[in-house]
């Protein structure tokens, strides 16, 4: 499997609170993109941590030779979060330090994957189809019929996350499983906001390979603005 992962400041931030992280374990794969929170203290921080604790967790456990990858996920996530509550509690004016995540383990184009936040999973192939759901304020709203999709897209708190990991003593993360037909594309909200999904279809199709796709991505996000950090990590 090839794999590209890149991330970038964006145009109107002066600090990139992303933090991607791809790993491979033989066959297996295990890809990460977090987004520090916007607004909160040392959202970088927290971001570097989830990436570094999840891939330390989920190498000690495929090293062991477990293949329970939902399992193997969960523990992961929780043991980030407590890092993060831990460094928060540690460290004066950071208490408000948290990441959202999105995290994929693939195995023969089997991929177990698991979401707290609003950075998301897509299926690329001839459509982009999200896998993951948001955990937000404006998914709730869709949930519960009081707007649409569409008005999500332009709601003033559509950057409202329901659940992060650091700002709470635990966490619960949705988890999907997918197989992948082309291409699998993990990213921040920051590509998502300024690009509509049919223009990153467009773009991976029409990119010669997958190095380029990503770059054109986190182009075209700065091209339209840049309004937040911007990471992509896709897999062909």
């Amino acid at each position: 499997m090839n794999i590209t992962a890149q991330t970038d400041v964006g145009k109107q931030k002066s600090t990139n609170e992303d933090a991607v992280e791809t790993t491979s374990f033989g066959s297996t794969y295990l890809l990460v993109v977090a987004d520090g929170m916007g607004g909160h203290a040392a959202g970088d921080v927290a971001s570097e941590l989830a990436t570094t604790t999840i891939s330390e967790a989920v190498s000690s456990a495929v090293e062991a030779g477990r293949s329970d990858y939902e399992d193997i996920l969960a523990e992961a996530i929780a043991s980030a979060n407590d890092a993060i509550v831990k460094e928060a509690d540690e460290a004066a004016g950071q208490r408000s330090m948290g990441t959202t995540v999105v995290a994929a383990i693939i195995e023969d184009n089997e991929a177990v994957i698991a979401n707290v936040g609003d950075s998301r999973a897509y299926s690329v192939s001839d459509t982009l189809t999200q896998i993951t759901v948001d955990q937000s304020f404006v998914q709730e709203l869709i949930d519960q019929g009081e707007i649409t999709p569409e008005e999500a897209k332009s709601h003033p708190q559509r950057n409202v996350v329901s659940q992060a990991l650091g700002t709470d003593e635990t966490v619960d993360p949705d988890f999907y499983t997918h197989h992948i037909e082309r291409h699998l594309l993990l990213c921040s909200d920051g590509l998502t906001e300024d690009v509509a999904e049919d223009s990153i279809l467009s773009v991976i199709a029409e990119s010669e390979d997958i190095d380029t796709a990503a770059d054109q991505l986190i182009q075209a996000a700065i091209d339209n603005g840049g309004s937040d950090n911007i990471s992509v990590i896709l897999t062909k």
